[in-house]
């Protein structure tokens, strides 16, 4: 991501009061609306936003609706102000970040292999028996299909959000 985007970004979330990761979750939440309608997006895609503040506000729907009318309009400039490719590049950003968030205390992940550079890895798991009894799906998954071997790999870290090492297979 570069720094213009970087930049334009952050200023419109402190224009809206927001760290930037609560000024993109309120834009999906935005685009969810959008596409399904406030109740059903409320209901299924509610923001899941870092500052307690706003969490305790996206659990309250009169309070969640006030956000969205809001800031509505001031998502709105960002996305006017911000080019096509680069909303899609920093909103996969965030996907990744939210998903490694959510997902920093397990242990266990695999990378899928190949040339996949996305993010360090691809799904994580609670347990080497889950991530072993996914990589053995896949497998059967190639077979099945007629792909080529899985070439992914197995990976560990020892503590919550250290780094990953990656783990021979069996």
């Amino acid at each position: 991501m570069t720094d213009v985007q970087t930049d334009t970004t952050d200023k419109y979330a402190a224009q809206a009061g927001m760290s930037r990761y609560d000024f993109l979750e309120l834009l999906g939440f935005v685009w969810q609306v959008d596409s399904e309608g406030y109740d059903y997006a409320a209901e299924h895609y509610a923001p899941r936003f870092e500052t307690p503040e706003l969490a305790q506000q996206a659990q309250d729907d009169g309070a969640l609706r006030d956000l969205y009318r809001k800031h509505r309009p001031t998502l709105q400039q960002w996305e006017e102000q911000t080019r096509d490719e680069e909303i899609e590049d920093i909103w996969s950003s965030h996907l990744q970040e939210a998903k490694e968030r959510r997902e920093a205390h397990l242990l266990w992940a695999v990378h899928p292999g190949g040339d996949w550079d996305h993010a360090a890895y691809a799904h994580a798991f609670e347990s080497r028996e889950e991530a072993d009894e996914w990589i053995e799906g896949r497998k059967r998954l190639t077979g099945t299909h007629g792909w080529g071997p899985w070439q992914g790999r197995l990976l560990h870290r020892d503590a919550p959000g250290g780094e990953w090492t990656e783990v021979p297979t069996t």
